[in-house]
């Protein structure tokens, strides 16, 4: 089965147990997540040397400072009795998504040369909302190689009504009239 299937699955089955406290379990798993990404624990827990029971309590130990429920405590479990707490972060990105199409939301990736005005983003968000229906939530990143305009990524599809890509189009259609 591959990566893609695997997480899938995982994100899908804590969803559906977390039902009622979507958000809260969301906010767990990013905590944990978090965590986990520093290289010292996640060496450990991904250490065969250690037996599981060994790793487990660790988890247990570590969701405890953390504060985590038990539903989080007892899926991150599970992913370190079946050696798939490597595919945490996909897990992670598949639970936001179910979450989000739960709650309407679409994520919106804007590429611009400098940080967009308030009005700007209002305006964009609305756009997204309208193409798509669901609350735009947009996350805005910095690119000066795009010179001007933006490029807006959406469920996978790109918008890009950049002046790179504006100047490539122009450049393209010259270079086929010669």
């Amino acid at each position: 089965m591959t990566e893609g299937k695997i997480s899938r699955r995982y994100a899908r089955a804590i969803f559906e147990l977390a039902a009622g406290r979507e958000e809260a379990v969301a906010a767990e798993i990013d905590g944990f997540l978090e965590a986990y990404e520093q290289p010292d624990l996640r060496h450990v827990l991904g250490n065969p040397a250690f037996n599981v029971e060994r790793r487990k309590g660790i988890v247990a130990e570590l969701a405890g400072r953390m504060g985590l429920s038990e539903l989080t405590t007892h899926f991150v479990s599970l992913l370190l009795t079946r050696e798939r707490l490597d595919g945490l972060p996909s897990i992670a990105r598949r639970y936001h998504g179910l979450l989000d199409d739960a709650r309407g939301r679409v994520n919106a990736k804007v590429l611009v040369s400098q940080p967009l005005a308030d009005e700007q983003r209002e305006s964009l968000a609305s756009v997204v909302s309208r193409m798509t229906g669901k609350t735009a939530v947009l996350t805005e990143e910095l690119d000066p190689s795009i010179l001007g305009g933006i490029i807006v990524e959406v469920g996978g599809k790109v918008y890009d009504g950049s002046v790179r890509a504006q100047l490539h189009s122009l450049r393209q259609s010259i270079e086929r009239t010669y």
